[in-house]
C-alpha cells in the first residue's frame, strides 16, 4: 500500500526540498471545537492534539479524525495504568497465569492512534522537519534572506547605539 500523500500545509513548513510544485489545497478553518460528549480526558487529549497541530491544517473534515485519536489515547492512558496496576500477567480461570487481557485493549487504542496519526501527519518525523514560516515576507531570494528586510545585515539592529 503507498504512503499517504502528505497535506500541502505540512509540506510548505518542511520546506520543499524535490522543488516539484506543491498542489494547493483547501485552507482550514483553525482550531474546530470538540464535541460536547468526549469525556473530560478524552477533551484533554484533543486540546493536546489540536494546539499542536499548524494552525492552517485543520477543517472540518479533520473532525472525526480529531475525535478517533482523542478517544483512543485516552484509553491508551487509562488501559497503561490498569496495566500498571494490575501487572502484565493475571489469573486465569483455573488459576493460571495468563497475560493481561488490557494488553490487547492498549494496543487497538496503539493501533488507532498511529492510523489517526498517519491522516492527521502527527510523527515525530514530521516534527523534526517543521520549521517555522517566514515572518519578515522575505521571500525565497537569498541576499534579502542574508541581508533582512531593510538591506542591512541582521545583526546590525541589535547593535546598541555608542554614545
Amino acid at each position: 500500500m503507498a504512503r499517504p500523500r502528505k497535506p500541502a500545509t505540512i509540506r510548505d513548513l518542511e520546506g520543499n526540498r524535490s522543488r516539484t510544485p506543491i498542489p494547493r489545497e483547501f485552507s482550514g478553518i483553525g482550531r474546530p471545537l470538540a464535541p460536547a460528549h468526549l469525556t473530560a480526558e478524552q477533551h484533554d487529549r484533543w486540546e493536546d492534539i489540536v494546539s499542536s497541530l499548524p494552525e492552517a491544517l485543520l477543517s472540518r473534515a479533520d473532525v472525526q479524525a480529531l475525535e478517533r485519536m482523542s478517544i483512543a489515547w485516552a484509553a491508551f492512558r487509562q488501559t497503561t495504568i490498569a496495566i500498571n496496576q494490575s501487572g502484565l500477567l493475571t489469573r486465569g480461570s483455573s488459576g493460571e497465569p495468563v497475560r493481561n487481557p488490557l494488553l490487547l485493549v492498549r494496543q487497538a487504542a496503539s493501533d488507532e492512534m498511529q492510523e489517526c496519526g498517519m491522516m492527521l501527519g502527527l510523527s515525530p518525523l514530521a516534527r523534526t522537519r517543521l520549521t517555522a514560516p517566514d515572518s519578515g515576507g522575505e521571500g525565497d531570494d537569498p541576499l534579502t534572506r542574508l541581508l533582512g528586510p531593510h538591506g542591512k545585515p541582521w545583526g546590525d539592529e541589535h547593535i546598541p547605539a555608542r554614545n
